[in-house]
């Protein structure tokens, strides 16, 4: 009887730590699918922010399904002087993995160098 509840208990646990460990992997899986995606729209924020200024037209917010599960990405920029040649750009991506909502976010910082012509 004690064995029996012993190899139970033994089983119960192994179980429990293999689904941990595929929940991990899948989260690494996923994130590691859309990061480059994720770097590459921040990149062209800040070009765009670089070249143009204020006068850059940018996607705020998107989302796409790659594999079967839905990503949603938004992306917010403010000046931070008074003359606009400075910008903070955010990024959030989020995708639901099981139980729990799994985000990417990243900053960075655009300037902006107005042309005298």
């Amino acid at each position: 009887m004690i064995a029996t509840i012993i190899l139970a208990l033994g089983t119960t646990f192994l179980s429990r730590s293999f689904f941990i460990t595929l929940d991990s992997y899948n989260y690494c899986s996923r994130y590691l699918q859309v990061m480059s995606w994720a770097d590459e729209k921040v990149w062209e924020a800040q070009e765009n922010l670089s070249r143009l200024g204020a006068a850059a037209s940018l996607d705020n917010a998107g989302s796409f399904t790659e594999k079967g599960r839905d990503f949603k990405w938004y992306l917010a920029y403010s000046p931070l002087d008074a003359d606009g040649s400075l910008y903070k750009v955010d990024f959030e991506m989020s995708w639901q993995e099981g139980a729990r909502k799994a985000r990417i976010k990243r900053s960075t910082y655009a300037r902006y160098e107005k042309k005298e012509e």
